[in-house]
Formats: structure tokens, C-alpha cells, sequence
């Protein structure tokens, strides 16, 4: 079992089955999830609950499940994985249209890069993503992201690696 993460609005926790409605509905435009591989079927959506689910099984870490403390609210989720194959590990997040433009992202990812770093005690974080994602570029820089090099994924893709640092030295 995951640990689970409080910030001063959200908690992050480990995906169940019961957020599979919300994992569908995420994937079922091409608004939500184009730079995730969607729009997907329900059934598709529910592989990614279910590698999500895994992921913290077999590696020990992955992605959590964001929802706002005060009501429960399903935000998204953010998180570390380490696809088998890749060159290296991904902090990765994905927001319901919902919580977006609201600091949602920056705020879990903070918690999350400080449990990579202090508990995990990994001595760098990194994130990566496609060119046209501008949002999550974005993001990258505003958590202190500094671009480490340029590499060619297994799918293909050439995508910028960012270098996250230790929040704890970064103003949001």
C-alpha cells in the first residue's frame, strides 16, 4: 500500500477500482487526455486504473489519486513511474478538466517530488514530455525543471528530460 499525502487542499492516495468512473471519464474526450494516448474507451481507461494499480505493486512507487481533503472531490493524478523499457523514471500528472488553472498539478507534484526525495531518498526527479504539451512544459518550469538532455524514446518521440529539484528550493 501506498503512503498517502496531504497538502494544506489535497490528498493524494493510491488509485482503487472505485475510481474507475473517473479514470473513464478523463480518457473519454479528446479535451482530457490527447497527451495521454486518448481519447480511450472505458474499458481501455480501466487498464490504465489497473497498470496504475500494479505499478505500486511491482515497483514500490507510482501514481497516486488527487481529490480536494475538505470534500473528496476526484482532481486526477500524479505520481512517478518507470515504464519497463524507458530510459528513465517519469513524474507524471493528469488533471480533470475541473481542477485545472487552480495550482492542482504544482501542488501535488510538490508532495510528490518530496516524497522522491525524502523518502524515497532518489537524488533526481525527472519528467519528460512531448514538445507540443506547452501546459506541461509550463509546469516543468515552474517546479524549478532544468533541461538534462534530449533523448528518443522507446515509442519513438524526442522529448526535453527535466531534472526536478528538491521543492524545498523552489518559490511557486
Amino acid at each position: 500500500m501506498s503512503p498517502v499525502l496531504q497538502t494544506d487542499r489535497l490528498t493524494l492516495r493510491q488509485p482503487t477500482g472505485t475510481d474507475a468512473p473517473f479514470y473513464a471519464a478523463f480518457y473519454a474526450t479528446a479535451a482530457g487526455p490527447g497527451n495521454y494516448g486518448g481519447p480511450r474507451r472505458a474499458d481501455e481507461a480501466f487498464r490504465v486504473l489497473c497498470t496504475d494499480i500494479g505499478h505500486w505493486l511491482i515497483k514500490g512507487f507510482g501514481k497516486w489519486f488527487v481529490t480536494r481533503s475538505q470534500t473528496g472531490e476526484a482532481l486526477g493524478g500524479c505520481g512517478i513511474v518507470h515504464p519497463d523499457g524507458w530510459p528513465s523514471h517519469e513524474l507524471t500528472w493528469w488533471l480533470m478538466p475541473i481542477a485545472r488553472g487552480q495550482g492542482i498539478a504544482a501542488e501535488a507534484s510538490h508532495a510528490v517530488l518530496t516524497y522522491a526525495y525524502d523518502t524515497l531518498g532518489w537524488p533526481v526527479v525527472e519528467t519528460h514530455m512531448r514538445d507540443e504539451n506547452t501546459p506541461a512544459r509550463r509546469l516543468a518550469t515552474r517546479l524549478g525543471g532544468t533541461v538534462t538532455r534530449r533523448e528518443t524514446f522507446p515509442d519513438g518521440v524526442t522529448r526535453d528530460v527535466f531534472a526536478l529539484p528538491h521543492p524545498s528550493g523552489v518559490s511557486a
